[in-house]
C-alpha cells in the first residue's frame, strides 16, 4: 500500500465513510410501546481504489440503533452511525397489517448529523418485506437516498448517494440475523475511488425480546375482603 493510499483511506474513515448504509430492518415497525436494539456491521470493499495504486483498500464499520414503536403502523429510531454521529428516522407502514410475521411496505424518513459533527445528513427510505416463511425467514428489500451538507467551513460538499438494498431476516432461537447486500452510487466528493458505485455487505443483530420502556403502574391499594 502506497503512502498516498494510506493517507487516502484515513481520510475516508474521518469523512464520507460513516453513512449508514446497511438499513438492518424490514418493513415492518415495531410494536407500540415496545423497543427493539440493534448492532450493525458493514463491510465496503475497494472503497479507497486510486487510480495507478494496485491495493484497494476496504472500509469497516458497525452501528448501533434503537428504534421504539409510536402505534401499530409507525416507530421511531435512533441510530449511531460509526459511532461518530446521530440520526433520528421515523417508519410509517402503508401497506400490511399489524402481525409482524407479514407481508408489508413502509417508508422511512430522518436526519441527524455524521462525520463528527462536520455533516449534517438526510436520508429516506422505501422498504418492502414478504411474508416470512417457515417461521424463520422474512426477504426485504428496497430504494434508499442519502445526503450530506456540510456544517463547517472546512467539510467537503458532496452528490447524494442513491441505490437499493435486499436483505433476508432469518431468527435463531432469541436473535435475529439480518444479512444485507446494498449498492449505491457514491460519487467521492475527495478523488478516493476511480469508480462512483460501492457495494456495501453487511449483518444486522437484532435480540427478539422487545422492552417496553414504561412498565405499567402496580396498584397499591388493598382489596377488600370478600363477604360471607
Amino acid at each position: 500500500m502506497t503512502i498516498r493510499l494510506a493517507v487516502a483511506a484515513l481520510t475516508i474513515v474521518l469523512v464520507p465513510g460513516c453513512l449508514p448504509y446497511t438499513v438492518g430492518s424490514t418493513a415492518q415497525t415495531v410494536p407500540a410501546g415496545e423497543t427493539t436494539r440493534t448492532g450493525i456491521v458493514y463491510y465496503i470493499p475497494d472503497a479507497v481504489d486510486l487510480k495507478h495504486d494496485s491495493v484497494a483498500g476496504p472500509i469497516r464499520g458497525s452501528d448501533f440503533e434503537i428504534r421504539y414503536g409510536l402505534d401499530d403502523k409507525s416507530d421511531l429510531g435512533f441510530r449511531v452511525p460509526a459511532y461518530s454521529g446521530a440520526v433520528f428516522t421515523y417508519k410509517r407502514r402503508f401497506a400490511g397489517t399489524a402481525d409482524p410475521d407479514s407481508g408489508a411496505l413502509a417508508f422511512m424518513a430522518g436526519g441527524g448529523f455524521v462525520n463528527f459533527g462536520e455533516h449534517a445528513e438526510t436520508e429516506l427510505t422505501l422498504l418492502g418485506s414478504a411474508r416470512q416463511t417457515g417461521g424463520v425467514i422474512t426477504p426485504y428489500g428496497g430504494l434508499r437516498v442519502m445526503q450530506v451538507f456540510p456544517m463547517s467551513r472546512s467539510a467537503v460538499h458532496d452528490t447524494p448517494t442513491a441505490g437499493g438494498f435486499i436483505g433476508m431476516r432469518m431468527r435463531f432461537g432469541d436473535i435475529d440475523v439480518s444479512p444485507e447486500l446494498g449498492v449505491y452510487y457514491d460519487h467521492s466528493a475527495l478523488g478516493i475511488r476511480t469508480t462512483n458505485y460501492i457495494i456495501v455487505p453487511g449483518v444486522s443483530l437484532t435480540p427478539r425480546q422487545a422492552r417496553p420502556l414504561h412498565r405499567p403502574a402496580r396498584l397499591d391499594r388493598k382489596q377488600p375482603p370478600p363477604r360471607l
